[in-house]
């Protein structure tokens, strides 16, 4: 666990895991949480979508089923393990620097996709150590985002659309194929366990990259075997992204070494092709990267449109297309700028990719509506069409623009004559030697004046010298001459002024090449040139779609000059008409034969002169494989300087012999192409006649209702949500006050609940004993009910208990002699300013009362005794001058006490006053007091805190207790404190003043002749 604890030591999270869901995912991720491992060092965001309009209860739904802390996401709250958070209604977040960013949600800015915008942020920030996982949701939010992690190399788990109450999100995203892992919720917790705890991701295991050397076979077997079912050798691939794909193949599986992972893909046949979707990933979307398609559309795309001839048709490639967002996006920005130019050009974009199925779909045109949020609406409007549910369909206009094609960088010829080339982060993904080969094809496909896009991370390397760039920050680059390099001969560090005609290849090169004479030293290469340079007669090179890639001597005899419009390199549109036909069916017969073919006898016309000449015809492979490119020589031989051959059969050319079998061959291949299109044509007529008839039907009333369509289901899905939580929640209040009910059944205690309006809300059974309540009188006003209490002035307490917020209390005595407390409480709810109700609660105080009344006697009796004790024991009725403080603020009392304590006849008295305990201390602070006279009025603080203040800073001294009233109740406070020289003021007098003040004294005095704790006498424990 290396990682985890270097993680934890930085108080960072091992791993970050996205958690998406919609409608249906409560459940979902009660489920999950329940499983999740809470001590792996990671932690958990929840992007759920939630209703702007209600109040989310999910942070109090979730606590209960997980031990890791919940908390509600805050605006640059920091990331820390074994966490989960969760995002609030109406935000989106993103992840940045390990702290979660929110951004309002505009409400009207129509479908926000937050899982997408999250998991995106998220691949960025954290890349191989992030986790995706999808859960139960209708629509597609999620399916892009996945896109972005699995790029950055995360791991990507969706819930099993059997087990989810709504199945849309996670069908939509396992229809990517990029989907690592599909399960069941409650499956999720332990197969990410077992992912973050894997030796490859902890450290324990050294990674598969630094083993490369070690496992060439093993390696090989798989590129093999990659290679062998998709034609792909990802042996060119770099190591390191080959690696990183195949060690999340081995942590996924739990698999720990590269022999074990072969054999895996043996046993799983199914395993080669994630793997070689893995190793493919194509990361895409329209208009990616604002600015670089910003500057397209402001200047590269405009300029091309205006320097382009009417006669010429502007080709762009778009290589590494993927599934088509690309290509259609550049096709976009070109018809705008042919409609803002108001001219007309034919725009020929060639998209390509190694991914067949990807270009299948690109094919298509057919996007869902999640898909296109990067285009505006201007565009949505008018180079798209509403097609079934929520996609959307590329008009016409634009498909008929791009041809889609297969094409593999590595191996296949580059395209030419081009104004455009994008091919954007694809060269990243190569090794260096295939990096460089790929940029000469780019090179060579380009004409001059060409613009080549490449991608952020992507430079030109040795190529910079042939370009120029024109915006680097987004890597726009121009080229600068005519010049093509032959593919894979890119020269370093040469500045294009120093290019000449030598960087051609010579004829000599090409025969070395193509007839394996390779170089024995520079004297027998000069010779070699020197003598094909003399002897060998003018010829073109033709590839095997028998255009012209070379030209080698003067052809210039047996060539048409240049016609004005469009230049075609195919050799029947470049060599003299009256040789045409000679030509033709030189070329057929050789690929026909695989032989050479020698025709005399040709006659051309030259400069008003006929001419005769030889034509030979050679078709040669690259190499012995029948998948390696061809190519084909025709040679023109005039009779005069050259004669026939002696080895070779010639075959005297008769033109009306072979027009015939020409024309006889065409015509057959002609019927055989009509009749296979016939039955094409009439099996389409007849599905095409049954689809329209429904087709028609479904586009009036799909119309109608696709407006409405994303707005409800968005709508629909917020208040699934909502409506889950209320569920959640209104069990819970259920269980409550069933408990609540039993528990104030049990008790015995009536109450009744008024609402603000003094309606009878609720009541509990013990109440109708003392108030004539039925079931039915729910929602009744209380002075509608009789009352079985003499309580006159109850309903006007109420209102004033409602209008004052402070409760009352008042007592009744029973016919039976029981006495009831009848308690008016305000209550109002947490979030309330206003009071929102009443509670009258009536509770039996009879045998209370007893009690305090026994109290009160038996305490009257241990007064009377303890005086009169101390009244036997005083001999000694000089008292001296009594220091006395008073504490509390006693107001008009002050005075009152004062003038009772200066009128004593016994002894005097002088008095200090303290109006609160602080300035008590400082009195005992300063001098010693023979006496503390308390006032205790309605307050209970004050006994209490100065009882407190006497003991923690050690004072003993005698107290006497000063009451507003004498009653026969006891006040247990005085009581617990051990305090019983109490004086009332209704019977305060100077002589029951005294009397009270020397028994104080006098019973502390006593304690201390007695070595006994003053604490015990008097009672200050407090």
């Amino acid at each position: 666990m290396a990682d985890t604890q270097s993680k934890a030591a930085d108080n960072k999270p091992s791993h970050y895991v996205g958690i998406g869901a919609s409608a249906g995912g409560l459940e979902a991720l009660q489920r999950l949480l329940q499983y999740l491992p809470p001590d792996a060092g990671a932690c958990y965001v929840i992007v759920q979508h939630l209703s702007p309009n209600y109040k989310s209860m999910m942070l109090e739904l979730l606590t209960k089923y997980t031990s890791m802390a919940l908390q509600m996401v805050t605006d640059g709250v920091e990331l820390k393990p074994n966490t989960i958070y969760l995002i609030p209604p109406k935000k989106s977040i993103v992840v940045s620097d390990n702290h979660l960013l929110l951004n309002e949600k505009v409400t009207d800015s129509g479908l926000t996709l937050p899982i997408d915008i999250f998991f995106r942020s998220l691949a960025k920030e954290q890349k191989e150590r992030s986790i995706g996982i999808i859960l139960s949701g209708t629509g597609s939010d999620g399916s892009r985002g996945i896109q972005a992690l699995k790029e950055a190399g995360a791991l990507i788990v969706a819930q099993e659309p059997a087990s989810a109450k709504f199945d849309g999100m996670p069908t939509n995203a396992i229809q990517t194929g990029i989907v690592d892992l599909i399960l069941k919720p409650e499956d999720i917790g332990g197969k990410l366990d077992a992912y973050m705890s894997h030796p490859l991701i902890v450290g324990d295991l050294s990674p598969i990259g630094k083993l490369m050397t070690g496992n060439e076979p093993v390696l090989s077997e798989i590129f093999s075997l990659l290679k062998k079912k998709y034609g792909i050798d990802f042996s060119l691939y770099k190591s390191s992204t080959v690696a990183r794909r195949i060690e999340r193949r081995m942590t996924i599986n739990q698999l720990a070494s590269l022999r074990d992972y072969l054999s895996y893909i043996y046993k799983e046949s199914q395993e080669i092709d994630i793997l070689s979707r893995d190793l493919l990933i194509g990361v895409t979307r329209f208009f990616r990267d604002k600015e670089v398609f910003q500057s397209m559309q402001d200047s590269i795309v405009p300029s091309i449109v205006s320097e382009s001839p009417e006669d010429r048709d502007i080709r762009v490639w778009v290589a590494g297309c993927s599934t088509g967002e690309e290509a259609y996006s550049i096709a976009i920005l070109f018809a705008e700028a042919l409609f803002n130019q108001n001219v007309d050009r034919v725009v020929k974009i060639f998209a390509t990719d190694v991914n067949g199925q990807a270009i299948s779909t690109a094919g298509m045109g057919r996007y869902s509506s999640d898909l296109l949020q990067d285009v505006g609406p201007a565009y949505l409007s008018s180079y798209f069409t509403r097609a079934s549910g929520s996609d959307y369909q590329v008009s016409d206009q634009i498909r008929q623009k791009v041809i889609f094609a297969t094409h593999n960088l590595i191996a296949d010829p580059p395209f030419s004559n081009m104004d455009l080339v994008v091919c954007r982060n694809i060269l990243i993904y190569f090794q260096h030697s295939v990096q460089k080969k790929v940029l000469t094809s780019l090179l060579f496909s380009l004409r001059k004046g060409g613009y080549l896009l490449l991608g952020s991370s992507e430079s030109l390397a040795d190529l910079a010298p042939h370009f120029e760039a024109i915006d680097e920050r987004n890597r726009i680059f121009r080229k600068r001459s005519s010049l093509k390099i032959p593919i894979g001969d890119a020269p370093a560090n040469k500045s294009v002024g120093s290019v000449n005609s030598q960087s051609i290849p010579t004829v000599a090169r090409l025969m070395r090449d193509y007839r394996g004479t390779g170089a024995v030293g520079s004297t027998v290469n000069f010779a070699n040139e020197a003598l094909i340079t003399r002897y060998a007669p003018p010829c073109i090179l033709l590839n095997e779609h028998q255009e012209a890639i070379h030209v080698y001597g003067d052809v210039s005899k047996f060539i048409k000059r240049l016609p004005p419009g469009k230049i075609s390199v195919e050799i029947k549109d470049m060599v003299n008409d009256d040789m045409s036909i000679a030509v033709s069916s030189a070329i057929h017969t050789a690929l026909q034969t695989n032989e050479e073919v020698f025709y005399t006898d040709v006659v051309t016309q030259y400069d008003g002169v006929n001419i005769g000449l030889n034509i030979r015809v050679n078709h040669t492979k690259e190499k012995s494989s029948d998948l390696s490119p061809g190519y084909i020589w025709l040679i023109f031989e005039e009779v005069e300087s050259n004669g026939k051959i002696n080895d070779t059969v010639a075959t005297s050319f008769n033109v009306s012999e072979q027009a015939r079998q020409r024309i006889s061959f065409l015509e057959q291949e002609l019927k055989h192409n009509q009749e296979h299109l016939q039955v094409t044509v009439e099996e389409l007529e007849s599905t095409n006649e049954e689809l329209q008839s429904a087709n028609e039907e479904l586009m009036t009333s799909n119309e109608e209702l696709q407006s409405t369509n994303e707005e409800l289901q968005s709508v629909n899905e917020e208040l699934y949500t909502v409506n889950s939580e209320y569920q959640e929640k209104i069990a819970e209040i259920s269980q409550v006050n069933n408990d609540l009910d039993e528990v104030l059944g049990l008790s015995n205690i009536g109450i009744i609940f008024l609402d603000k309006n003094k309606l009878i809300r609720r009541f509990t059974k013990a109440a109708s004993e003392f108030v004539n309540l039925l079931d039915t009188d729910l929602n009744r006003p209380l002075h509608h009910i009789s009352k079985n209490i003499q309580y006159e002035n109850m309903i006007a307490d109420v209102s004033e208990v409602f209008v004052s917020n402070i409760k009352k209390e008042h007592e009744v005595v029973m016919e039976d002699n029981r006495v009831i407390r009848i308690t008016l409480n305000p209550y109002k709810y947490n979030d309330m300013a206003q009071t929102e109700g009443v509670a009258v609660i009536f509770s039996d105080v009879s045998k209370l009362k007893r009690t305090e009344q026994a109290m009160a006697e038996a305490f009257s009796h241990l007064k009377d005794s303890v005086y009169t004790m101390l009244d036997t024991l005083d001999n000694d009725s000089n008292m001296g001058d009594i220091q006395a403080l008073m504490i509390g603020e006693v107001g008009a009392t002050r005075e009152l006490l004062i003038a009772a304590a200066r009128n004593i006849e016994e002894y005097a008295v002088n008095v200090k006053h303290a109006e609160d305990t602080d300035a008590a201390m400082d009195y005992l602070r300063a001098g010693r007091f023979d006496v503390c006279l308390l006032y205790y009025g309605a307050s209970e603080d004050l006994v209490v805190n100065f009882l407190r203040e006497l003991k923690q800073n050690g004072f003993v001294t005698p107290i006497t207790v000063v009451k507003e009233s004498a009653n026969l109740t006891i006040d247990t406070l005085l009581l617990s404190k051990g305090i019983i020289d109490i004086v009332s003021l209704d019977q305060l007098t100077s002589n029951s003043l005294a009397k009270t003040i020397r028994h104080s004294i006098r019973r502390f005095r006593l304690g201390e002749l007695n070595a006994m704790p003053a604490s015990n006498i008097l009672g200050a424990n407090a």
